[in-house]
């Protein structure tokens, strides 16, 4: 019984090419998937750092406003306690003054 082994070859390289083919298929979709996650975890890192740049810059200025608006309504300086604590000498600290800013 003879073998035609030319045959068999032709087949087999038939279904190795197919084979190569599928994988180049899914090797193809694998990197597009891997182009589009560098390009999401990209855009969510912006996401979170961008509020915070803005944050950093716009909210003390709205906070020193808001600080002033309310220390007009509700009688002045009593809101501004951090600017009083820095005007305080930490070596000679009249325990009076200090009552008198928390009053």
């Amino acid at each position: 019984m003879r073998i035609d082994t030319n045959t068999d070859l032709r087949e087999l390289l038939k279904e190795n090419i197919k084979l190569s083919k599928a994988i180049l298929r899914n090797t193809d979709k694998t990197a597009k998937a891997m182009k589009w996650m560098q390009v999401m975890s990209f855009l969510r890192i912006l996401l979170i750092i961008i509020p915070i740049i803005l944050a950093v810059l716009y909210i003390p200025p709205f906070l020193q406003s808001l600080v002033g608006n309310f220390g007009q309504f509700y009688g002045g300086d009593q809101l501004n306690i951090l600017d009083q604590f820095k005007n305080l000498n930490p070596t000679n600290v009249n325990l009076d003054e200090v009552k008198n800013i928390l009053k």
